[in-house]
């Protein structure tokens, strides 16, 4: 079983997947695009094997989960996107999304920079009023500000971890941990909505690629990766199934922006092309999900500058930084 290895980052995903695109779109069969990829030393094992595989015959979408190279949703996609074939414009779409988060995540370090200087000045600080006052030691003050720096770098790299494994993850059945994702503020409804992009652009690619709604809704689903939303969608086809429209299908759903659907997809139901509403609608949901995340990407470095600088200015205060505390014999006289 190979080693598996480090994610790529998303910087190295926008690269992987505009090279892709450019090669499709310049008519490169899929082995000699990948031939020329380079993705780093790091990655090249990954890379290697995913060459081996489509060399012997195996898809793109299989071959790039197999190999490690490709996170579970997008084998997802790039399937779907075989089966439309349409692969150029999953190429592009997963490029573009990649680079702007790439881009929003530079942009939330660069923005961190200052409160993380405050809390390494916090923690230096701290300490000090009882350092002055001889009650804490040069050894007791340094572990008194490494002791908290090297638990927030522990905590750090667990829910790093923990966040790397979750994307790569593939439950079938939902748990809780997929209902508290759901439920937490923010990232609950990014994800929702990230989730609801996904499976719209997957069922309008293959809907206009000509594929039957009871085939392609299956199919759609396997690009949502909570179990849950997935459950909830899979339940489109027996209702279709039964004789419902798309649209009445939909309905019977609970999900933000329904009633932007319902009035997307009653027009192009209307036209004859519910594949290209739908599409449309994955695109406005796609422009909403990057406001979210650029207005996450605007408060997240003040709040937290906010409470680094408030739990500093507490301890201050209640350390005898500002108001130093008498003796005992001086206190009780």
């Amino acid at each position: 079983m190979p080693r598996r290895l480090p994610p790529l980052a998303l910087s190295r995903r926008a690269e992987l997947f505009a090279h892709l695109h450019a090669m499709e779109q310049a008519g490169v069969p899929v082995d000699r695009a990948l031939a020329s990829l380079n993705l780093g030393p790091r990655h090249e094992p990954a890379l290697q094997r995913l060459r081996q595989m489509v060399g012997a015959g195996r898809d793109l979408a299989s071959s790039g989960q197999l190999s490690g190279v490709f996170t579970p949703l997008e084998s997802s996609l790039l399937r779907a996107a075989q089966e439309a074939g349409a692969l150029a414009h999953i190429h592009q779409q997963l490029a573009q999304r990649y680079e702007e988060q790439a881009r929003q995540a530079g942009e939330l370090r660069s923005r961190l920079l200052m409160p993380a200087g405050v809390l390494l000045l916090a923690l230096l600080v701290n300490p000090l009023p009882a350092l002055v006052a001889g009650s804490l030691g040069v050894g007791g003050y340094l572990l008194a500000v490494l002791l908290p720096l090297l638990w927030l770098l522990a905590v750090l790299f667990v829910v790093r971890l923990a966040w790397q494994r979750l994307q790569r993850r593939r439950a079938e059945r939902p748990g809780p941990l997929d209902d508290l994702l759901l439920a937490l503020p923010v990232l609950g409804s990014l994800l929702r909505r990230a989730d609801i992009r996904n499976f719209c652009d997957s069922l309008g690619l293959l809907l206009e690629a000509g594929m039957p709604a009871l085939d392609a809704l299956p199919r759609a689903c396997n690009a949502v990766s909570n179990p849950r939303l997935r459950r909830d969608f899979a339940s489109l086809a027996p209702r279709v199934a039964a004789g419902q429209s798309l649209v009445r299908a939909f309905d019977g759903l609970s999900f933000a922006g329904k009633s932007m659907l319902i009035g997307v997809l009653n027009t192009g139901e209307a036209t004859g092309r519910p594949g290209e509403a739908l599409l449309r609608f994955a695109r406005m949901q796609a422009q909403q999900l990057a406001s979210q995340q650029q207005m996450l990407a605007t408060w997240l470095p003040r709040l937290f500058y906010l409470g680094v600088a408030g739990w500093m200015a507490y301890g201050l205060l209640t350390g005898g930084g500002f108001f130093p505390t008498l003796p005992a014999e001086l206190a009780g006289r």
